[in-house]
């Protein structure tokens, strides 16, 4: 039997190790300005654009992770098991600094909230353009390597599950007397469903419009200053976009919040969520097929109609002439 005193601290120690997760949030995920500032024996960095371009030129040593890599058909997010796979053959092992570089802060964004979100120790998302920087010489100029086909070395990192938030338990806590605080980074026309892109349009009930274009960063902090309370989960409309936002409101703005991975799509797809200002799109596909066009010669007597006319014909004189010779042969 456990002794008294350790009986007593096990709790404290289980709930400690479930919340860091969130406490190292602001300093394990943050934006810089130049490579040199994280520039270290152990720090690894990736090149988010599309695989053709970083292997042909990058960051010397750089490796070459686009976010197709991660994500699975129709831009869903496969399971967290084939997440840590991909990672391993990118030969990462979640104990490096791994600066994220790229063009697009979408993609940059997505690829540096995915391997925080799994554990990774320290990520750093390079906020200028990665190609301008290689024109204008201010990084290492090389060639950049691919993943290989197998995991090697294995990703290890402990992930920060406590940050993830999925469709049942979001719907769980809507229902609860105390629903979180939601942030919408989609855009405003989105938001209120005046734009459709999914099975329906409108917003999670009671989620508050904060577009993730109005949170641009630049360097480690973020143009906007926006109150977000600790525990408030953050949403878009794809896994991609929705990830790419929370890692702005992390590391720019150094908000305590999770996310709901899955994002709007996946919630509009099930129609039995609630959403508010509910919206559908505009027009659907018709019921009955469209009527056929009349063939290019101008007549309105169809091709299979006409046969059946030329074979009725047919019939008709040889019925003639069976009974003119059956006529004559009496």
């Amino acid at each position: 039997m456990l002794p008294l005193r350790l009986m007593v601290l096990a709790p404290v120690l289980f709930f400690a190790l479930l919340g860091c997760g969130a406490a190292d949030g602001a300093s394990a995920l943050s934006y810089i300005g130049s490579l040199r500032a994280a520039r270290t024996a152990n720090t690894v960095v990736l090149d988010t654009r599309p695989a053709a371009r970083c292997e042909t030129r990058s960051v010397a040593g750089a490796r070459c992770l686009p976010p197709s890599a991660l994500l699975g058909p129709h831009g869903r997010l496969p399971a967290f098991r084939q997440l840590v796979w991909v990672l391993g053959t990118a030969g990462l092992t979640g104990r490096e600094t791994v600066v994220v570089a790229g063009d697009d802060p979408q993609r940059r964004g997505f690829v540096a909230g995915v391997l925080f979100l799994l554990g990774q120790a320290q990520v750093r998302v390079l906020s200028p353009r990665l190609t301008a920087l290689l024109n204008a010489h201010r990084v290492p100029v090389g060639t950049g390597t691919g993943t290989s086909m197998v995991a090697q070395p294995l990703f290890q990192g402990q992930a920060r599950a406590g940050l993830i938030v999925f469709r049942g338990e979001l719907l769980r806590a809507l229902r609860s007397s105390h629903p979180p605080v939601l942030f919408d980074g989609r855009s405003d026309a989105r938001y209120w469903g005046k734009v459709v892109t999914a099975r329906r349009g409108g917003h999670i009930p009671g989620a508050r419009s904060l577009p993730a274009d109005t949170l641009q960063t630049r360097g480690s902090s973020a143009q906007r200053t926006v109150d977000v309370p600790a525990g408030a989960i953050a949403y878009a409309q794809t896994p991609a976009s929705t990830i790419a936002y929370f890692t702005r409101l992390t590391a720019g703005l150094g908000a305590p919040v999770r996310v709901f991975v899955q994002g709007w799509r996946d919630w509009a797809d099930h129609t039995a969520m609630p959403v508010a200002a509910e919206t559908l799109p505009s027009s659907f596909p018709s019921a009955t097929p469209p009527p056929r066009s009349a063939p290019r010669g101008g007549t309105s007597v169809s091709a299979s109609l006409f046969a059946v006319s030329i074979t009725s014909l047919l019939f008709a004189i040889a019925a003639v002439a069976i009974a003119m010779r059956r006529k004559q042969w009496i």
